[in-house]
């Protein structure tokens, strides 16, 4: 078990809930109750989230990973709704 960076309290492990339906473990501090994503688990969701694009014709296209997908219960053949916000592409299942 490690101890706390800031006030050195052993760190409890745990599996927490970092996005809606997206887990990952976490050390946390009973004392000032930071919580702390090991290395792995960060590289996890950083891929997890982090996607190319491919072109398909003559567009361009973004695979959903299936954990993201089942969130918002999006399944092949469903439909979507693309919105474009702030350079943000806005993906919502209808």
């Amino acid at each position: 078990m490690t101890t706390c960076p800031i006030c050195e309290t052993p760190m409890k492990k745990e599996k927490r809930e970092i996005q809606k339906g997206i887990f990952a473990r976490v050390e946390i501090c009973p004392k000032c109750e930071d919580e702390w994503i090991d290395e792995k688990g960060y590289e996890a969701l950083y891929n997890l989230f982090t996607r190319k694009t491919f072109k398909i014709g003559g567009s361009l296209a973004v695979r959903i990973p299936k954990e993201i997908a089942d969130v918002i219960g999006l399944k092949e053949g469903s439909n979507v709704k693309v919105a474009v916000k702030e350079k943000k592409i806005i993906i919502e299942a209808v």
